[in-house]
This record gives structure tokens, C-alpha cells and sequence, in this order.
């Protein structure tokens, strides 16, 4: 049994949302109570008791870890000046993002109290630091925006301090743990994905459904040709338009998704637009007779149709809700999640008009700019709403690569892409993690992407060697959900 007991109770909504969070995945029983209630509690010798205050608890405990709680959840809470000092200091090359306040020669030191048991005592805020990461505080607090209206990677502290690529709060997780297993008492953490080493979501954004209508590209052509001088290009596109009348349009991939997929073992999440005014949105209508019959393959093949959430659909319920309700009623079932187009974002905003639209799980939380782990952790969680102080009913499964991230934003070539999505997913490995992809139907288009569609095929053929758990994302919502 875990005693998890904090001293600040003006933010006990927050510490007991974070402290939760990080149990859940050792799945070991355990109570969140104040300081005031360890006095009333008959706590069993085989017990340990995490506190978490300015001050450790008063009381004699046999097994006991106290985290000196930094100034985060103070008077300055949501304003510029609460944001984390920098550089970051670092504990075993573990960045701090911050630190408390206890007098300790060390970040981490071990007393051995004669009658009074054995306390570890650190000075990483495991709390504040991963509180800050998964809910995105800097995002509510630093008003940064692209073209887009994004908060872009390079404003992040992650990537400003070198750990974008790593899934940090996993990393506190794993730090907490290695405190306790100092007792030696044979706990226990649960084995995640049916013991599988991780869990991989396969998604693909469905922004186009054709590259090409039925009459040729008569604008692109006169572009080329008349506004930039190059006739070559103009050519270049009459062959590509020509070839995909003959041979099948570019873009119309979704059986060799399907098939590639069940080769490997898996299944995947396709995401479908329904709504939309903006230059940015679907170039197709999700009540066209073809949309509906590909979206009743993709299902009859065991995948699931998610809702790809329209450009300016990214902060508002009614918007979302509409969307939504015209997907069902093309599909003629409930839908249960979305994908942001173009990963616009507000923070807190765009997760509660997610809940608010009544869906049960939301998968847009990665970076444009750049892959890796935006929320810092790479297992799914539910948000928690800072400007509202609660946590949210919907789930997060954070996307950790986008194919857009690599070729467009970072402009990595095919090999080195490749080689950057199989660390990631080692990374991910190694936290037993969740592993969730995005790669448009678009970006198989050898013409205008010539090798990215075999980094696709190779990293499949990688994952399938890796003793994987793989369902549609929703599935995979409901598994952990059970498991938690």
C-alpha cells in the first residue's frame, strides 16, 4: 500500500491529479490524503508513505519518501513568473524542472533513523515538473504563436533544453520508483499491454482523398508556366495528372494501407473530415456515395473512422459537436475520437471543447514543428484543465511522429527519417510505452514524396519484430482504461 500525502492543500486538485497519474501506471494500491489525516491512519510497517510539502510530515513511518514541493503551486500560479528557471539542472542527466526547497546536501539522499525507519528525501519536484508537462502549462502561460496559431516546438522548454525526444514524466515515474524500491519490500509494478514490450497506434489523416478531380490541374499548369517561368514543371505535372488517370490516383493508397497493415498484424485509425470553410480543409464530402463506401471497407476490415476536426474546429465545442454528429450520421455509428487538422492547438481550451463535444479521446498532441514527446509522457492520460483546475473525462494518446514533422519541418531525407522514427520507438520500448504514428495517405505519393513510402513500409516491418500490442486507437482507450 501507497500513502501519497501532501502538505499544500489550497492545490491539492492539482497534487492529487498528478500524484494519481504516476500511481496508476505502478497499479499498486494507494490513498491521496492531506497531512492532516497521516496522524489518524494506522499505517502497516510494509506501507510507505510519499510526502510531498516544504516540510517532511511529523510522525515516526518505517518506509518513507518526502519531495521538497517547489514554488510552482504558490502565490505566482499562472503567471510568466512561475515558469521553471533555466538551464535546467540535472540529476543523472535527468533534466529538474523543478527543484524544491530542502536543505539537502544532495538531490536525492537516504537517512537511516534509528526507531524511525529508513526516509528518502529528495529535491526534484517530481510533482510540479510533470504537472508541468502534462498539462502543457507553459502553453496557457506563454502566449507563443506560429502562422497557424500554434504553439510551436522551439518555444517548448523540451526542445529549448535537449529533451523533446525524451518521454520525461515516464522518466520521474521511473525516478519515484527507484526510491521506494530502496525498501526492498517486493512491490510489485503491473506489467502493461498484456505483456507486451509497447503498444503501437496506427493513424492516417485523411486531408485528401485525390490528388487529381476528374479535369485536369489547368491552374497548377498556367502557375508553372506564366507566374514562375517553368514550363518543366508545368510538364511534369501533365505526366503525373496523365499517369494517374491511367495507372490510379496517388492519393487512393487506402487499400494498400489496409492490406499492409493486416500483413503486419495490425489494424489502423483513419481520420475523416466533415466540415470546414477554410482553404486548409477537405477537398472531398463525407456524404459522397465513394467516401461512404471506403469508410464502410476500412470498417468491415477491423479499423476504425475517426473525426479529423476541421482547421477552425480546433477550440470550440459546436463546431466539433457538429462535425461529429455529420460523421455518424455518414457512418451510422457513434464516433469516439479526433485528430486535430493541421494539430492546431489552444491549451486548455482545445481539450475541454473535445470533452464538451462529448468525445472520448483526442490523439493531436504532438508538435507540427518537430516529433517527439510534447506532453512528456508516452502513455495515454487524461488532461487536466489549469484554468478551470480539474481533470478532464477524455483521454490523450500523444502522437509522437507525424511524416509531415520529418520531410516538411525538419527536412530530414528518407534514411535519416527512418533512423529517427526507430529511436523513437525504441525510446518508447523501454517505458513500455505507447507508440502512435501518423502517416497521411498523401505522403505514399512517389512522385511528390519518392522514397517516403518505403520509410512507411520499413517501419512496420520493424514494429511487427517487436512483440507489439496493436488495436485501433479507441480499442486501445478502452483497454487501458479497463486496465487502470
Amino acid at each position: 500500500m501507497l500513502y501519497l500525502a501532501y502538505q499544500n492543500s489550497k492545490f491539492k486538485r492539482q497534487i492529487e491529479y498528478t500524484f494519481n497519474l504516476i500511481i496508476s501506471i505502478y497499479g499498486i494500491p494507494h490513498r491521496v490524503i492531506p497531512y492532516g489525516e497521516l496522524a489518524k491512519i494506522q499505517i502497516d510497517p510494509l506501507s510507505v508513505v510519499i510526502s510531498y510539502g516544504k516540510e517532511r510530515p511529523k510522525g515516526k513511518f518505517t518506509h518513507q519518501v518526502h519531495i521538497y514541493e517547489s514554488s510552482l503551486f504558490d502565490f505566482n500560479y499562472l503567471k510568466p513568473e512561475s515558469m521553471p528557471d533555466t538551464p535546467l539542472s540535472r540529476f543523472q542527466d535527468i533534466p529538474i524542472i523543478y527543484s524544491g526547497n530542502g536543505n539537502l546536501p544532495d538531490w536525492v539522499i537516504i537517512q537511516e533513523n534509528e526507531g524511525e525507519g529508513r526516509v528518502v528525501e529528495t529535491n526534484i519536484d517530481i510533482i510540479a515538473s510533470s504537472f508541468f508537462m502534462l498539462t502543457r502549462y507553459e502553453e496557457a502561460v506563454t502566449p507563443v504563436q506560429d502562422k497557424y496559431g500554434r504553439f510551436p516546438a522551439v518555444a517548448s522548454l523540451a526542445y529549448q533544453e535537449g529533451f523533446l525526444d525524451r518521454p520525461i514524466v515516464n522518466e520521474y515515474i521511473d525516478l519515484l520508483w527507484s526510491g521506494i524500491e530502496k525498501f526492498n519490500l517486493g512491490l510489485k509494478r503491473k506489467k502493461l499491454w498484456n505483456r507486451k514490450n509497447f503498444a503501437v497506434c496506427l493513424t492516417h489523416d485523411v486531408d485528401a482523398l485525390r490528388k487529381y478531380n476528374w479535369y485536369p490541374p489547368l491552374r497548377a499548369i498556367a502557375s508553372w508556366t506564366l507566374k514562375h517561368g517553368k514550363p518543366g514543371r508545368s510538364l511534369a505535372v501533365i505526366k503525373d495528372y496523365l499517369r494517374a488517370k491511367l495507372k490510379g490516383d496517388p492519393y487512393d493508397k487506402f487499400d494498400y494501407l489496409i492490406k499492409l497493415s493486416r500483413q503486419h498484424g495490425f489494424v489502423s485509425t483513419f481520420y475523416f473530415m466533415s466540415g470546414g470553410r477554410t482553404k486548409y480543409d477537405q477537398n472531398y464530402q463525407i456524404t459522397d456515395r465513394r467516401t461512404g463506401a471506403l469508410m464502410g471497407k476500412i470498417r468491415e476490415n477491423g479499423f476504425e473512422v475517426g473525426l479529423h476536426t476541421s482547421f477552425d474546429a480546433y477550440k470550440d465545442p459546436e463546431p466539433i459537436a457538429a462535425e461529429r454528429a455529420k460523421l455518424e450520421d455518414a457512418l451510422g455509428i457513434e464516433v469516439a475520437g479526433c485528430r486535430q487538422h493541421y494539430l492546431r492547438w489552444k491549451t486548455p481550451e482545445s481539450w475541454r471543447a473535445r470533452e464538451q463535444a462529448g468525445l472520448k479521446y483526442d490523439t493531436s498532441l504532438s508538435f507540427a514543428d518537430h516529433e517527439g514527446f510534447r506532453c512528456g509522457i508516452c502513455v495515454p492520460f487524461r488532461p487536466f484543465d489549469v484554468i478551470e483546475n480539474r481533470e478532464l473525462n477524455i483521454w490523450e494518446l500523444p502522437l509522437i511522429v507525424m511524416d509531415g514533422s520529418l520531410f516538411n519541418y525538419q527536412g530530414l531525407s528518407p534514411e535519416r527519417a527512418l533512423n529517427r522514427v526507430r529511436s523513437l520507438i525504441e525510446t518508447v520500448k523501454t517505458y513500455n510505452g505507447l507508440f502512435v504514428l501518423l502517416w497521411h495517405n498523401s505522403s505514399l505519393d512517389d512522385s511528390d514524396r519518392p522514397g517516403w513510402k518505403y520509410v512507411y513500409e520499413e517501419v512496420l516491418e520493424y514494429l511487427s519484430e517487436q512483440n507489439v500490442f496493436s488495436d485501433t486507437c479507441y480499442k486501445t482507450v478502452r483497454y487501458w482504461e479497463d486496465a487502470m
